[in-house]
């Protein structure tokens, strides 16, 4: 992640909002008023992102549980303001309430899921995962390709790292419905 030559200026989560798509693709976040670029996904890290979405929205939509949602802008923080875009990301039914149809979402997502990318450091996927909390989320997934992990994050500090042939359920996803299972074995198949 770099800041932009553009991000100088401290910027809120509305003038953010209005700035025009990055020319080269990728994405952009808010952290702190500045602009961070991030560049394009390699097909490992889409493939996983995919498998993930549609996993999540099968079980989902099955029992209306809310929404899922691919790289959605998240106002994270205020005055400096921080827009974050999960890869993948679940809002419950509740949250979803007295929302607007389009825009930023105020607060974090219920679960945010980040699939770390080979240039991703460690230090700064620890400081999203706080402020993911601190925002408000129940559960932080941080899928690691290259180690073929996932580790759930919970509120006050939990962590588990799962691996080879384990299976997340709705507990690890922060689903209000028994019965989801994902298979890591599947996900990370190639």
């Amino acid at each position: 992640m770099s800041a932009s030559p553009k991000s100088q200026t401290l910027l809120t989560a509305e003038e953010f909002w209005e700035l025009p798509e990055p020319p080269h693709g990728g994405r952009t976040e808010l952290v702190r008023g500045r602009v961070v670029e991030e560049m394009p996904v390699g097909r490992l890290h889409a493939r996983l992102a995919g498998r993930l979405v549609k996993s999540l929205s099968l079980f989902v939509d099955e029992h209306s549980l809310g929404e899922v949602h691919v790289e959605l802008g998240h106002r994270t923080a205020t005055a400096p303001d921080s827009v974050r875009a999960p890869d993948v990301s679940f809002l419950s039914a509740l949250r979803l309430r007295d929302l607007p149809p389009d825009g930023f979402v105020p607060g974090a997502p219920t679960l945010a899921i980040e699939v770390m990318s080979p240039e991703d450091r460690e230090a700064d996927v620890a400081r999203k995962v706080k402020e993911y909390f601190d925002a408000g989320a129940e559960r932080v997934w941080i899928v690691r390709p290259r180690n073929r992990t996932v580790t759930v994050h919970r509120p006050g500090g939990d962590a588990h790292t799962y691996s080879g042939a384990s299976v997340l359920s709705s507990d690890d996803a922060g689903f209000i419905e028994d019965g989801f299972e994902l298979d890591l074995a599947q996900l990370f198949a190639e």
